[in-house]
């Protein structure tokens, strides 16, 4: 028994294994889903130019965006997310540790076991890892309304758009955060499913 024991954990460190593990590692675009505080509000819509201008001069973080970018639209678009206090920080410095926030993109996927497909939200960090915010169900009417709001003000924007992070879960602020919660803005961009280049993604089964 200990030799077929030993047999068993030489196949399984054999370096053949390892290369053909590590490439399919590779191949695999992987969208992780630990960034985000599972309790976490999100929402997807925009703010008005004033109060960009106010996170850009007195948020505790500011990410600039690359290059300077129209602000005719009738707002900034953007993804807000709102946790506790704590959270908020340990989000932020993630964020900061991942080199940044590259863009912020929507992939469509599919849960072929439920026959449901959703439009997944994705931040991207510019250390090339891809985190999951959000999954919005793709018939979903009022998530359909403002996707197309979203698109439409990216596309005078040049693309460009925002993420906020505040604190202030609970109470009167959730969902409507204060200046004084903003904690944080991320300026990037917005990529579509055809430049981020996934395809669709097809939610798998835990395997014990």
């Amino acid at each position: 028994m200990p030799d077929l024991a030993e047999e068993l954990f030489e196949m399984s460190t054999d370096s053949e294994f390892d290369d053909l593990y590590e490439i399919l590692q590779n191949q695999a675009p992987v969208l992780r889903d630990d960034l985000i505080p599972a309790d976490a509000f999100f929402s997807l819509g925009a703010m008005s130019w004033e109060v960009v201008e106010y996170l850009r001069l007195g948020a505790k973080h500011h990410q600039a965006a690359e290059q300077e970018f129209p602000s005719t639209t009738d707002g900034f678009p953007v993804i807000l997310i709102q946790t506790s206090r704590p959270k908020a920080i340990a989000l932020i410095e993630q964020l900061q540790t991942a080199g940044g926030l590259e863009a912020i993109c929507f992939n469509p996927g599919q849960d072929p076991l439920a026959d449901k497909s959703y439009d997944l939200g994705i931040l991207k960090t510019k250390n090339g890892e891809m985190h999951l915010f959000g999954e919005f169900e793709e018939d979903d009417p009022i998530h359909i309304a403002a996707r197309k709001k979203w698109d439409q003000r990216c596309k005078k924007t040049k693309g460009f758009c925002g993420l906020v992070i505040a604190r202030g879960l609970k109470g009167a602020s959730k969902g409507k955060p204060e200046f004084k919660d903003m904690m944080a803005l991320f300026e990037t961009r917005s990529l579509s499913p055809k430049e981020l280049g996934l395809g669709t993604l097809e939610m798998m089964p835990q395997l014990e």
